[in-house]
C-alpha cells in the first residue's frame, strides 16, 4: 500500500508538470526543432501533436490520482493532506514553468512515444471531451494585443528576444507594412527645389542626356513651358530609358509619355500606393491645395517606406538572361544549404 501511496504522491505533481511543460512550447515550434536534427524535440512531439487530447488526458490522471490522494492522506493526517495541498498549489502556481530543454524534457522523452501511444488508443474518446471541454491555455489565450501600437511594439520586442529566429530584415518589413501608412506624401517625396524638370521644346541631344543622367533620377515632368518657372505647368513625362539609344534630332515632347498623375501633400502613403496601382504610373507629381507643384513621388519613395531601407540591389543586371539564371541559381544553392535535413523517420 505505502509503493501506491509513493506512486500516487509522485503522478500527481508530474501531471502538473508535464502540462505546464507541453503548454509552455507550442506543438508546431517541437515540430520545427524536430525537422532541425533535435531528436528530444521529435520524440516529445509525438504526444505534443495531441494537443487537446493530451491536455485533458493529464488532467484526467491528475485530477483522479489527487482525489484518491488527498482522501487516502485526510483519512491518515489531515496535516499531511494540507501539506500536499501547499506543495502541490505551488507548483501549480508558483513554480517555475520545466522548459522542454530542461531535465523534466528529457526525462518525458523516454516515455513519450509510449504516451503517444495511449493517446491515440484513447483518441476517440478524449477527442471529444477535449471538444466539449478544451483547456482555456490552448484555445483562448489573448494575444495581450488590442491596437496597432501594440503590434509594433510587439514586433521590437521580437527583435530583442535572445532565441528570436526571425531576420532583422523581414521584422522590419513587418513594421514598415503596419506604420508606412501613418506617413503623409509630404513627408517622404522629393521636394520641387531638387526635382530636375525637362521642357517640352528642349532638343534631345548629348548636353540634355548628360544633365539628366547626372541629376540621379530616371523620370522627368516635362512642363510646358521652361522648367526654371516658379509655377511649373506639367503636361508629360520623360523617361531616361526613352533616350538611350535615341540619334534623331528631335524635341522632348515628342519622346514623352503625355499621361500626367497628380497627388495632394497630405495624402497618405496608403493613399499614394493605391494611386501608383490604379494609374500604373511610378511617378505622381505632388500638390498642394492652391494647385501648385510642390515636388514628386516616386513608387520607390512608397516601397522604400515599407522595407526600410533604400532599394539598392546589389545586383541589378535584369536585362541579362544569362546573369539572371545564374545568379538565381547561385541563390537557391545558397538557401539549399542553408535548410537544415529532417532526420529520417520524421
Amino acid at each position: 500500500m505505502k509503493l501506491v501511496y509513493i506512486l500516487l504522491v509522485l503522478t500527481v505533481p508530474k501531471c502538473m508538470l508535464l502540462y505546464r511543460m507541453y503548454n509552455s512550447v507550442p506543438a508546431l515550434e517541437l515540430k520545427r526543432r524536430a525537422r532541425a536534427g533535435d531528436k528530444r524535440a521529435a520524440k516529445l512531439y509525438k504526444a505534443a501533436a495531441y494537443e487537446a487530447s493530451l491536455d485533458v488526458f493529464l488532467w484526467l490522471i491528475g485530477t483522479a490520482s489527487a482525489a484518491v490522494l488527498f482522501i487516502w492522506s485526510a483519512r491518515t493526517n489531515w496535516w499531511l493532506a494540507a501539506g500536499l495541498v501547499a506543495i502541490y498549489a505551488w507548483l501549480a502556481f508558483w513554480a517555475p514553468s520545466p522548459k522542454v530543454d530542461g531535465w523534466l524534457g528529457g526525462l518525458s522523452s523516454l516515455s513519450a512515444k509510449y504516451v503517444a501511444w495511449v493517446l491515440s488508443v484513447l483518441q476517440p474518446v478524449l477527442g471529444r471531451i477535449g471538444a466539449w471541454f478544451p483547456p482555456a491555455s490552448r484555445v483562448h489565450f489573448h494575444t495581450g494585443l488590442y491596437e496597432k501600437k501594440d503590434l509594433l511594439e510587439f514586433l521590437h520586442k521580437q527583435n530583442r528576444q535572445l532565441d528570436n529566429r526571425i531576420s532583422e530584415t523581414d521584422l522590419k518589413i513587418a513594421v514598415g507594412a503596419m506604420s508606412f501608412g501613418d506617413k503623409i506624401v509630404g513627408s517622404v517625396m522629393t521636394p520641387r527645389r531638387k526635382v530636375k524638370l525637362a521642357s517640352s521644346g528642349d532638343n534631345v541631344g548629348p548636353m540634355l542626356m548628360d544633365e539628366l543622367h547626372k541629376s540621379g533620377f530616371s523620370r522627368f515632368p516635362v512642363v510646358k513651358d521652361t522648367a526654371k518657372t516658379a509655377s511649373a505647368d506639367v503636361v508629360g513625362t520623360l523617361y531616361l530609358n526613352d533616350l538611350i539609344g535615341y540619334e534623331g534630332s528631335g524635341k522632348v515632347k515628342d519622346l514623352a509619355k503625355k499621361d500626367v498623375f497628380f497627388i495632394n501633400e497630405v495624402a497618405n502613403l496608403r493613399q499614394a500606393l493605391s494611386a501608383f496601382l490604379k494609374t500604373h504610373h511610378h511617378l505622381l507629381i505632388v500638390v498642394n491645395n492652391f494647385e501648385e507643384m510642390v515636388g514628386v513621388l516616386s513608387i520607390e519613395d512608397v516601397l522604400e517606406q515599407i522595407i526600410g531601407s533604400q532599394i539598392i540591389d546589389e545586383f541589378d543586371n535584369y536585362d541579362s538572361l544569362r546573369a539572371v539564371a545564374s545568379h538565381e541559381a547561385d541563390k537557391e544553392k545558397e538557401n539549399h544549404n542553408e535548410v537544415p535535413v529532417a532526420p529520417q523517420g520524421e
